[in-house]
């Protein structure tokens, strides 16, 4: 989205690696923010997924969550 920023950053703890995401920079709470919230979601279980030896699911063939934005 325009003017919003995207950040990814790793915290190491005993067991796992832990990403924390963010996508700040919203001017408002609109209903396309949680669209995005939620889409970033499935493509991170996505990239799990392939990582820890399943299938990569991303686009164009991740979890269609919307009619309106994919």
């Amino acid at each position: 989205m325009v003017d919003t920023t995207v950040t990814f950053d790793f915290k190491a703890t005993d067991a796992e690696t832990v990403l924390l995401f963010t996508h700040a920079g919203w001017r408002e709470p609109v209903e396309f923010m949680h669209h995005c919230s939620t889409k970033w979601a499935t493509f991170l279980l996505g990239l799990k997924s392939g990582l820890e030896g399943g299938a990569f699911t991303a686009h164009p063939n991740d979890t269609r969550i919307s009619s309106s934005w994919g």
